[in-house]
């Protein structure tokens, strides 16, 4: 692609973003008064309060500045659409919404955005069909982002209900299996106590057979609740959200999604092999390692001839596992080090216009965030003009929700 198209298909971009920032109320309220028909609620009910309501809008304007973005890939991590997709999926759980429901709404908003998009093209005469189509793809890519966090929110929360609930049932079946099997032994053993030296064939000996052939099959009974109960709690790990992850694959697919930036910016990464397997939630370990990686992309250093990022593991005692991802930036300054996986922390944020970054501050507190919920930890080393390097450990089986009164 030339020198020439290029300027044009980045104003056209700049042109498509200001309009989607100018028109995001009345986005907004398209996409509102769509959703009514499919949730059965009015707009207010939908998202009830002022926050929300200002919410989506926000979401819009986070759109608007990705599609302006030179950079798709890193504008994409960088911006505030993943938190603001998990307070939407949060709150359609609350809503008791369906997954049928998310993914039609997602459907209504894409095609209101692409809508817009041909309004606005139609507009600018000096568009062709390759920008149009380029803006389209990447307005198609935002969205799907935000369904997959919004989803893959609403799905953990009713997995975490799930789960309570079904750990409420076992602890109920344990603690009346546990209460009555001691009675029930007891009995049956006077029961047999009785029946030594009788006539079976009389009457109360009878009656005394019988009863102890009750009490045996209240006890199997018993027995089947305790198993069930037994068989319940090693399932309780098998959820829609938490899998067996191969983690060199997984830091292979964030690798390829980050290809046009790892070659606009000349950086060469280098995954390891057979860094193991753990069972834990996809998109929390996205987000970890997704939000490392693009700090490294992003505070690569200009000025050195070659630019490295290497993701390796490191040996540990074997109860958990730890991946480094190290790279040969700008490095931090000491007094930051400790202060960057706070809220809106930001160590360059004086030379994010001279390479040509942006962001709040949220990647690295989010990670923090992710990596306390799968039991794990996270340590940084750093030297300014030498590199960075940041270590994550985790359990190679991720704790589940624990139930707490």
């Amino acid at each position: 692609m030339n020198a020439p198209h290029l300027q044009k298909a980045s104003e056209f971009r700049t042109f498509v973003s200001l309009a989607l920032r100018e028109n995001s109320v009345a986005i907004s309220d398209d996409w509102l008064a769509a959703l009514q028909d499919v949730v059965n609620e009015e707009s207010r009910d939908i998202f009830p309060t002022e926050q929300y309501l200002d919410h989506i809008p926000a979401m819009i304007d986070e759109i608007a500045k990705i599609i302006g973005s030179t950079d798709i890939d890193l504008a994409m991590v960088n911006s505030l659409i993943d938190r603001k997709a998990m307070e939407l999926g949060t709150l359609r759980y609350q809503q008791q919404a369906s997954v049928t429901q998310l993914l039609r709404e997602y459907d209504l908003l894409a095609r209101i955005l692409e809508q817009f998009l041909i309004t606005k093209t139609a507009e600018y005469t000096q568009a062709n069909r390759i920008d149009g189509i380029d803006v389209m793809t990447s307005i198609a890519r935002v969205v799907r982002s935000i369904l997959q966090s919004t989803v893959d929110t609403f799905v953990q929360k009713y997995m975490d209900k799930i789960q309570v609930q079904t750990e409420k049932l076992v602890t109920f079946n344990k603690f009346v299996s546990h209460e009555l099997k001691t009675p029930l032994q007891a009995a049956l053993l006077n029961t047999e106590l009785l029946l030594e030296n009788r006539d079976l064939t009389t009457e109360d000996a009878t009656e005394l057979v019988t009863i102890a052939a009750s009490i045996r099959q209240a006890a199997s009974l018993l027995q089947n609740m305790e198993n069930l109960a037994l068989n319940t709690t090693e399932s309780l790990g098998d959820t829609p959200v938490v899998q067996e992850i191969d983690l060199s694959a997984l830091l292979r697919d964030i690798q390829a999604q980050l290809d046009a930036t790892l070659a606009t910016r000349d950086i060469e990464v280098t995954i390891e092999d057979n860094m193991g397997t753990v069972v834990a939630e996809t998109a929390k370990l996205k987000l970890i390692f997704t939000n490392i990686l693009t700090n490294s992309l992003k505070y690569s250093d200009p000025l050195k001839d070659k630019r490295i990022v290497s993701v390796k593991s490191i040996p540990t005692d074997g109860d958990v596992i730890c991946i480094e991802v190290s790279d040969n930036g700008l490095g931090i300054e000491k007094a930051m080090q400790n202060k960057v996986f706070d809220m809106r922390v930001r160590a360059h944020e004086s030379e994010d216009h001279r390479h040509d970054v942006s962001g709040y501050g949220l990647g690295l507190y989010l990670v923090s965030e992710a990596i306390k919920d799968i039991g794990g930890s996270v340590e940084l080393t750093s030297e300014p003009s030498v590199g960075t390097s940041v270590s994550v450990t985790f359990p190679h089986v991720t704790p589940p929700l624990q139930y707490q009164d």
